[in-house]
Parts: C-alpha cells; structure tokens; sequence
C-alpha cells in the first residue's frame, strides 16, 4: 500500500517512488519557464508571475492591440469574474495545463448582485469575453453552481475567437456563443453541460471536440445540447464537425437541438441553424427523434437542423429513421458549403496560434468527480474530458484533509479509447468521522493528473433555512404560525427541537405543537432528516415581550438556534378587511364596489412599463380575465425586457426606473394598512422572472421608502432569500405551471402602515425578465389591499378629531400616531397620567402635522395628551397596552 502525504487540496506523488516521473516534471517546469520568459505577461497564483490574478493581467494590457498579446496562466484554480473588454482585442490566453488551469466562478441567475439586484443569464458567466480577436488555449473555463439555474462558464460576445485544447465546465447554459453572426473556432475542446448548454447567435464551428452530455442530478430522463438563435439573414449557425457524444451514466438522453427564440412570442422569429458532420455517437445517448420544437408556436420550415454521417462508436450507422421529419439528413454534397471560406471569409483561425488546426494527443483531465453516500459506502464516479486507452485510476484516502493518504481498493484502468465514465467505492466512515480522497491519473508518456479533495463525511450537522418575522399575539388566541426549513445528516442520534418560553412549534403543520417544557424530538431515518417544515406561534399566558432562540441539538453536532421575537397583548387582533381593489381583468380603475367608503378612488400607473399590444400574442391582450394586466418594457406592447435599444428594459435585473405604481389615500378618517394580496407570473418563461413590492408615505419624495415584510406564496411562507424585498425579490412562475401564483406580502410586519386622514400610501411593483424574446409578457391581476378604517370613540376624542387633533390605533401598543394642526417652531406634545402627573414630551417637527410617539416607556393604562403651540391647546386621551 502506498502513501503519500500531502499538504494542499491537490496532492504531488512522493518523489522516492516516482523517480522517473520527477525527472521529466522537471524536465518540463524547466522548459515551461524558459518559454515563460517570451510571454507577454505571467499569471500565478504564488506571486511568481508578473500578476496574481487573470483579471490583473487583463487590465494592464494595451488597448488597440493589432498582433497577439500572450498572458501565460500558470497551474491553479483561479476563482474570479473575468472580463475582457471590447477595446483589447488580440488578447491570448495560455494555460499551463488544461487539467489543472482553471478560470472559475460561481454566479448564476437569480443569485443576488453586491450592489443590489439579481444576475441574468448573461453576466453570470465566469469569463466575459467582448474583445474581437481572442484566443485561449489550454484552459479549463468553469462555472461551479451546478446543473441550475442558468450560469455560464463563458459568454463570447466577440468575433474571431479561437479556443484549442479547452475544457467548458457548467450545467444549464454552459457556452454561450453569441453575437449575431460573429465568427467562433473550438478545436479539440471539451464541453459539458445538462440544458442548452451550448446556445446563442454566432457562427461558430465545433471541431473535433467531445460534447458531453452529463446525467441530470434533477432525475429528468430528457434535455437539449444546443439552441442555436441563429438570427434572420445568417447563412450559418452552429457546426459540429467530428465531434463525439460520448454516453454518460444512462438515465438522461439529449435532443440534438431546440430552437430558440422561434416560440410562442418570439418577434421576428429565429432562423435556426445547427448541423453535425461526422458525428460520433454513443448508442442511446441522442433520442430517436433527434431534434424538438421549442413549443406550440415554433415555426420550423425557418429551422434548418442537419445530420450527416452520424455513426456509433463501432462505425456503424446510426438510425435515423425516427429523426424529426421537419429536420434533414445531409448527402456529401451537401456538406460541401460548410468549408472554412465560406463560414469564415477572409479569416482564417488555424493561423492565430502554432497548433490551431493539427492533431494533437489529449490531455489526461478528471472531470465531474464527486462522491455520492450509500448506506453503508461511498461511490465516486468521473469521468475523462477525452477517453484515454490503458489510462490508470488510483484512489488515494486520509483521515485528515492534510494528512497521509494511502492507496485503497485496486486500480481502475480505462479499457480502450472510447470509455469515458469510471467509478470506484469504498466504506464510509465511522459515525461522526470523515474521510478525504483523490484520485491519481496516469498513463506513461503523459502528465500525471491529481485531482482535487473530496470529503466523505459522517460529521453530524444540522441546517435551518429561512428566517421568522416578529409575531404578534392578541387576547383571541395563539399568533399567526410561521415557517422555517430544518435538516440533518449523518445524525447519530434524534433531533430536539426546543423552543423558548411563550412559543411552540410543529412539525406536522399545527396537529401537534410542542413547548419548552415538552420539547420536539424528530428521530432520525438512515441518519438524516429530510427537509421538515417547523410551524412556530407565540402562545404565551401573559401580555409581554418573549424573545429568545429556538435551539437544535443532536448529539455530535453544533447547536442550531433560530432567533424569534414577538409580543403578547390583551387587546382583540386589528381587522383587517379589504379596502380597495384592482382586479385589472377589464381595465386598471380599481373596483368601486370593493372599496371602502373611507379610500378615495384610483388608477394605477406604470412607468418605463407598457401594456400588450394584443397582437404579438393575441391570446394575451392588454387586459384580460385570465392574465390580468400583461406589459413588458417595450414601447411598442411586444413584451420585451432586453436591455439593448430600442426596448433598454431592465432585463433579468430589477431596477427602480420600470415599475407600476398604486395609491391608497385615506379619506375622512385614519387607516392602517397592513397587506397587499396579489396574482403575478411571467407567460411563457420563468428566465430571471423577479418581483418585488416597495412602499412609501411621501410618494418616494424621502428616504422613507421601505421594502415588504414578506408573507405567503403558492408553497407557503416566502423563504427569507426571495420574500418580495428589491435585493430579495419574489421568484416569479412560468403560468403555464399553475394557477396558484398568489401572493399575501406583509407591510410593516404585524403592525401595519398608519395613514392620517388625506394621506396617501404609494406602492411600487418592480419586475425583470431574463428572455431576449418578445412576448415574454409579466401579468398581474387581483391586487388588493387590506387593513382597517379606523374609527375614533368617545365623544372626547371626536371633538378632539373635529379641532384636528387625532390619534390611532387607540388603544396603542409600542407606539402611536399623533395627527394635529400644521405645527409651529413652538409646537409640544405632552403626554399625562390621570393623576396629572407628565409623563413623557414629544416636540413635532416645525411643519409636520402628523408626529409618531413612542410609548415603550409607558406603563398599560388610560392616558391625557395635550398639544401645545402658541395659538392653541388642545387634548384628547389614549390607552396604552
């Protein structure tokens, strides 16, 4: 048995045992720096190079540039947000190896941006590359979040780009090779992916690279490899040019292509060109059918799909009796325009760098490794970026991720040049402990390949997702129940699950809730709880304030607490009844027969948005009793949301310039506003579908603008990661997936938004899409508000409101609000007990004529508050709880 000790992730084989293979390592780190020395510039992680970071070396270089500008990457995982900008062209990117170079990062649409707002399909690419005349050769380009959402390893927005020996690393929308025509060359690349993973507009050639379409962890046995978006006028699209479909692990097979943007909507529709020449093809791997429509409105005599040759790993023919009948099988002949002169002009790629376009011998390169826990052992599977006959696997194993690593099972040697996928098992850990592998790769003549770590862990952890707003609890019974999301794994014991005092939780949506005294014990299945929704109330005896943790424990693990905090008072809850509506199926005026006698009437306007033209879908007008309200961002009602001219919509990015805005005004008395209930969904696509609902007293005149509180969805209460708010805005649905898209969004918590009579409330809906096609219409319908009108008792307190001087809610808990005459520099408000002794001043600011009071420091009891300026006194009484 063999052992190595190892100091990082990524191990180096011990020299005494491999002395031949240190020779010739060092043999080529010698030869790699004397050719280092010619390199324009010099990335390496360990401060040796010229810069430290890819992006570095990318913002020191010339602008302008005519001939190539080589930037030498040396070996290392290089986890930044790359871009080169259009005014570099001529950059060259050149690994040390395509194993072990690695450009990686790990945003994807939907994932929340630093400044604010969410990523789009396009910018969440871990290199950006807008510059023409780009070049990369042996690298790895990665985007790390897995098979979805939407995240690019690369988007290629440029002409002239060559890459050789490259490996695509991704799930959903691996490549995105765009740009309307622009001209693209991959060679002997391997790409990867689970959904479109190859897709966009330019003219791009694939030659001889490996396509590997992975098995989708999602269990979905069906997926796409490419959508093309070949745009109207393009001679050419996508052309793969012996390239190979290796099989993969045999529960997801591939459609060759779908078209997008040739849909339902879609305006002008895409004219989509994607061929294969000399195809090999592992049996099974592509359905008979071959190609797929993308829906009910795809046009396909605009589409030309195209085979020739396709052939199994035996050389024999594929059939192709079943293929789509709309789509084509290609004779020799055919096959004659797809030359380099026509595809490319003038360009030619094979001469952008020495090697280009002759054959080489692939690299040893581990992809996709990962581990995957039995019940009693641990399978790791991988497999090759390209298949290598007679190539060695070695699985080595530590207790310590530092520690000394010993070989463990028997090596695993690849067969012949057309295995791709491999796998090896070992037994788990003891309870509570861990392992740690790599997998050594070798084959002589070759680099020798170690991967990074992996961990198999028994470790028992406990998780919790989401977060729980303040509850309030009135005399009629326990608080409103909300929700968060509880896990474990490699458990050794059960769960308990404890509460503080005053509250109780269920695990069985409040058929049973527990308490501190009679905790919750979840008890384990295989040493795991699957996720488990925990209902939690305040229930408590007595009026007051409980704060406190609700505590996770299980043996071996680290205590997880999740914080509530709420109050108990002995008042009757607030009513809340609906005050005003628009149900936006016939027009936007709001409902005159819903809306309170105390709310003045009102149309809703929308801004940088406009409703549908009733003709880019017909089936979606502009207002009607199925959708609702149907608007995109363009002026012309397509349903577009791009952000290019002429629709410069927001995208797949919120922004504050493109809402609709709804007014509630108060009228002949005070409100408190406490919800806002809604229908929204997106037609036709779900691409970075965002909503989020802001509100204001001032109109958005101040900063006094305030996101919602969160609330309830179509599955329940809004996860604190996407509850309405603009930096954690709502995940918005395809309609096509439901009915069920309604929303109850809370404001202000359970309090509510006080408004004085004649104050008007302003609510914002925000949206983004993250479609490039037209009739990707947002839709919203059914949009009320609930609260209360309040009414002021006693006749004390009327002639206090007629003199203009009023106060709600009465009784008041935490804090009320004083409305009054427009107030003086002079202006006071003094709060008294009935003995007469003062008790607490406020001083209005000069102008205001609504000032709030704070009470926190008042005892429960019936209280005076008198008004002061310099013209008038006036008094009225309040009861604090």
């Amino acid at each position: 048995m063999t052992s190595i000790r190892t100091h990082s992730g990524a191990s180096t084989p011990g020299c005494r045992h491999w002395l031949a293979l240190c020779f010739l390592l060092a043999a080529l780190i010698l030869s790699s720096a004397a050719q280092a020395q010619t390199y324009d510039a010099i990335v390496a992680k360990d401060g040796s190079g010229t810069f430290r970071t890819v992006q570095a070396a990318v913002d020191a270089a010339p602008t302008g540039r005519t001939i190539a500008y080589t930037i030498y990457i040396k070996n290392g995982k290089y986890k930044e947000k790359i871009n080169v900008p259009a005014n570099k062209p001529f950059l060259q990117f050149i690994g040390q190896s395509v194993a072990n170079t690695i450009l990686t990062f790990d945003d994807f649409s939907g994932k929340p941006m630093p400044g604010g707002g969410t990523y789009g399909t396009s910018n969440s690419a871990s290199v950006t590359i807008n510059a023409p005349d780009f070049s990369a050769l042996n690298l790895t380009f990665e985007n790390t979040t897995g098979d979805a959402p939407q995240a690019l390893a690369i988007n290629v927005n440029a002409d002239r780009a060559v890459f050789k020996n490259c490996r695509f690393l991704g799930g959903q929308d691996t490549v995105l090779a765009n740009g309307n025509g622009l001209r693209q060359y991959f060679r002997d690349c391997y790409i990867d992916g689970t959904v479109d993973f190859i897709f966009g507009s330019s003219r791009a050639v694939f030659e001889r690279c490996i396509v590997y379409a992975k098995t989708r962890q999602d269990g979905l046995s069906g997926s796409y490899i490419t959508a093309a978006n070949t745009q109207p006028g393009q001679a050419f699209g996508y052309v793969f040019r012996s390239c190979t479909i290796p099989a993969n692990r045999g529960t997801t097979s591939y459609v060759l292509g779908r078209p997008w943007q040739n849909s339902t909507g879609s305006s002008p529709l895409a004219e989509n060109k994607v061929v294969w020449l000399k195809t090999t093809m592992a049996t099974g791997i592509i359905k008979p059918e071959g190609w797929q429509v993308w829906d009910a409105g795809t046009n396909t005599a605009l589409i030309t799909y195209a085979e020739y040759n396709s052939r199994k790993f035996d050389g024999r023919p594929i059939n192709v009796s079943q293929r789509a009948p709309w789509s084509k099988q290609y004779t020799a002949a055919d096959t004659a325009q797809y030359t380099v002169a026509n595809l490319f002009g003038t360009w030619d790629p094979c001469a952008v760098a020495p090697g280009v376009c002759t054959r080489f011998t692939p690299d040893i390169a581990v992809t996709n490794l990962r581990a995957t826990k039995g019940a009693t052992t641990a399978t790791f599977t991988w497999n090759m970026a390209w298949a290598v006959n007679q190539a060695t696997f070695e699985v080595f194993r530590s207790t310590t991720r530092k520690g000394t690593y010993a070989k463990v099972g028997t090596d695993i040697v690849a067969p012949n040049d057309t295995t791709y996928n491999f796998q090896a098992s070992d037994a788990l850990p003891a309870a509570g402990g861990a392992y740690y592998y790599y997998i050594r790769a070798s084959k002589a003549g070759l680099a020798t390949q170690i991967t990074d770590t992996l961990e198999v862990s028994r470790v028992p952890t406990i998780g919790t997702t989401g977060s729980l707003g303040t509850f309030a609890q009135y005399a009629n019974g326990p608080s409103a129940a909300r929700t968060y999301l509880l896990t474990g794994e490699n458990l050794t014991v059960n769960v308990t699950v404890t509460p503080p005092a005053g509250y109780e939780i269920s695990p069985n949506g409040g058929t049973n809730w527990y308490t501190p005294t009679t905790p919750l014990v979840l008890t384990a299945t295989n040493n795991a709880i699957p996720n488990t929704t925990i209902s939690v109330r305040l229930n408590a005896a007595a009026a007051g304030t409980y704060a406190g943790n609700i505590t996770h424990s299980s043996t071996g693990a680290a205590t997880v607490a999740v914080p509530v905090s709420g109050t108990k008072v002995n008042t009757t809850a607030p009513v809340s009844e609906r005050l005003q509506m628009w149900s936006l199926r016939v027009s936007a005026q709001d409902s005159a027969a819903v809306r309170s006698p105390r709310v003045a009437a009102s149309t809703p306007t929308l801004r940088r948005l406009y409703v549908s033209n009733g003709t880019t879908v017909a089936t979606v007008p502009a207002y009607s009793a199925r959708y609702g309200q149907a608007f995109g961002a363009s002026t012309n009602g397509d349903g577009s949301w791009g952000t290019a001219a002429p629709v410069a919509g927001p995208g797949g990015n919120l922004n504050r310039r493109f809402y609709e805005q709804f007014t509630i005004t108060a009228t002949g008395g005070p409100a408190r506003i406490d919800s806002v209930l809604l229908w929204s969904a997106f037609f036709n696509t779900n691409s970075n579908t965002r909503l989020a609902v802001v509100y204001s007293r001032t109109g958005f005149t101040t900063a006094d603008s305030t996101d919602v509180s969160g609330g309830m969805g179509p599955a329940g209460a809004l996860n604190s990661t996407a509850n309405g708010a603009f930096a954690t805005p709502i995940v918005l649905n395809n309609q096509n997936t439901g009915t069920n898209q309604n929303y109850r969004l809370a404001l202000a918590g359970a309090s509510g938004v006080p408004l004085a009579a004649g104050q008007t409330l302003t609510i914002r809906m925000y949206w983004s899409c993250g479609s490039g096609s037209s009739g990707r219409y947002g839709l919203l319908r059914d949009v009320q508000v609930k609260g209360e009108a309040l009414t002021i008792t006693s006749t004390h307190a009327a002639a206090a409101l007629a003199a203009g001087l009023a106060v709600y809610p009465n009784p008041a808990q935490q804090q009320l609000t004083l409305t009054h005459p427009k107030a003086g520099a002079d202006a006071a408000v003094t709060v008294y007990s009935f003995d007469g002794r003062r008790v607490a001043g406020f001083s209005p600011r000069p102008g205001a004529e609504q000032t709030p009071l704070t009470l926190e420091s008042l005892a429960k009891g019936t209280y005076l508050l008198r008004y002061s300026s310099g013209r008038e006194s006036l008094t009225t009484k309040f009861i604090r709880n």
